[in-house]
């Protein structure tokens, strides 16, 4: 397991974030829109309808959406095989609150009780570089 494939998953987790927050921002604005049209003079009328284009880009986003959450899935399935074969309990640890938990380097620290953030990053970079 390199470190580029480890922060892809970061990254495609992210993502996948970005496009719940993207879909649900959408489907909150809703399909049918509507609009007033002027008929004469004192008369209007309320026209409404179905925003195909937001409606197909909802579905496009929907799909996008679940092909990354699969990839995600399987890479986490990986990721979780490779943590349970570090044999030292504090890499183990250090592997599952960063990519497991998504957390950042500071959070860690403090969860680890180490006295620098740079501590855990260190022992993780090391352990990748001697296990290439």
């Amino acid at each position: 397991m390199t470190k580029e494939v480890l922060e892809q998953y970061i990254d495609l987790q992210k993502e996948i974030a970005d496009l719940e927050k993207k879909i649900k921002k959408l489907e909150k604005q809703g399909i049918i829109v509507a609009d007033v049209v002027q008929n004469g003079y004192k008369r209007h009328a309320v026209v409404k309808g179905v925003d195909y284009v937001r409606l197909d880009k909802i579905d496009t986003l929907i799909e996008i959406y679940k092909q990354r959450k699969e990839k995600a899935l399987k890479q986490e399935v990986e990721i979780a095989n490779f943590i349970t074969s570090i044999s030292d309990t504090k890499l183990r640890q250090i592997f599952e609150y960063r990519y497991i938990d998504g957390l950042d380097w500071y959070k860690i620290q403090i969860l680890m009780g180490f006295k620098h953030e740079d501590t855990a990053r260190k022992r993780h970079d090391r352990f990748l570089e001697k296990n290439k």
